[in-house]
């Protein structure tokens, strides 16, 4: 067996599979670091658990999990910096260049990755029958353009279909043809071979939740308004509603699957200006004046010696970071879903599940990139 002096992440892993209280743990848990050409990753727990089915599947290092919203930065803000560096695509471009449907002439492409384009954080486009685009464009807007920071689902499936658009491909295809393809990742959108992929969830319990609590966001469904639910394993499926009910599968804002060896190949790459020229990059990794914090498609973080982390949390317990001025990129995956969701409850549920957050994954990965040097 490995120790934790041939891989010093080993005792890592051990911190986030014992996160939270028993029955709020993750699954499995896969963390990875790579420092110039030095990398290490780590992997525990169960792909999928033992149950009464069967014996269950122990975690390996080479499983694909559901990235949810790190889809966001690995595919629609990597091709959005493609493209404007190829002069297709420009972030001042308006929405409606592209998206004719949408009617607020005023928001950009810009405003939609910075999270500033005031549209509704989230919305069950599944509940509604029509093209899920359409439905993005008709939801009201939460507030004004440029008025405040709003993280919004809605906002990135515009930029991605602006993005399809430009490219002229769907995003999976336009994704394994600039990203996966020239980088040999084995990154893709689902739906996949389950045996390829570590279980995302034991159901669609979670939003299921949402629907009946009202909570993060309140909208005017309730679980009775779709019949699709999933009541058991999510396995070789994106966990994301939107993603898998209204779109199919995948989208620009959740839906790419990947190892964590992916992750930190595509880390590095963005970094390093083998996908992204340095100076896109350093445009898009430029502050939002409403909020700091949010770049254009991306989060920022400033580390303690005053360098610049670019990243990006999924719901899944998913990341994905790297270090602007050096060459430090971080990941790591946690099935939070899977083991804590349950099934579909048989009363409307008065909570949301109970679960870690993936907050305190990522806390854990550099606290272990901290005990490695830094």
């Amino acid at each position: 067996m490995p120790s934790a002096a041939d891989n010093p992440l080993l005792p890592y892993v051990d911190r986030v599979l014992a996160l939270g209280a028993p029955g709020s743990r993750p699954a499995a848990t896969a963390l990875g670091v790579q420092r110039d050409s030095t990398r290490h990753v780590a992997v525990g727990g169960w792909a999928q658990l033992p149950s009464t089915a069967g014996p269950g599947v122990p975690m390996w290092r080479a499983a694909l999990v559901d990235l949810a919203s790190v889809t966001k930065l690995a595919v629609t803000t990597t091709l959005a910096m493609q493209l404007v560096a190829e002069g297709v695509l420009a972030l001042e471009e308006p929405v409606a260049a592209y998206v004719p449907q949408f009617v607020r002439g005023d928001v950009t492409l810009e405003d939609l990755l910075t999270h500033t384009a005031g549209l509704q954080p989230w919305w069950p486009l599944y509940c509604a029958a029509g093209d899920p685009i359409d439905i993005c464009c008709d939801v009201a807007p939460a507030t004004e353009r440029g008025r405040q920071f709003c993280y919004s689902d809605l906002g990135v499936l515009l930029a991605g279909a602006m993005v399809s658009a430009a490219a002229g491909e769907p995003l999976d295809v336009a994704f394994a043809d600039r990203v996966a393809g020239p980088l040999g990742l084995s990154a893709r959108f689902g739906p996949l071979d389950p045996s390829l992929a570590a279980a995302g969830a034991d159901s669609d319990g979670y939003e299921y939740a949402m629907l009946a609590t009202g909570r993060p966001h309140p909208v005017p469904f309730g679980p009775q308004d779709f019949a699709g639910w999933r009541a058991g394993l999510v396995r070789g499926e994106v966990s994301d509603g939107n993603a898998a009910h209204a779109f199919g599968g995948g989208a620009a804002h959740a839906g790419l699957f990947a190892s964590v060896d992916d992750l930190l190949t595509l880390g590095s790459a963005l970094r390093d200006g083998t996908l992204v020229p340095r100076a896109v990059l350093e445009r898009f990794a430029r502050p939002s004046p409403l909020h700091p914090a949010q770049a254009v498609g991306f989060r920022r973080r400033q580390l303690p010696d005053g360098t610049t982390v670019l990243e990006h949390p999924g719901f899944t317990g998913s990341y994905l970071g790297f270090v602007l001025e050096r060459p430090l990129v971080v990941a790591a995956a946690a099935t939070r879903l899977h083991g804590t969701v349950g099934g579909l409850p048989h009363v409307l549920p008065q909570d949301l599940p109970a679960t870690i957050a993936t907050r305190e994954v990522v806390e854990v990965a550099w606290h272990g990139v901290q005990a490695m040097g830094g």
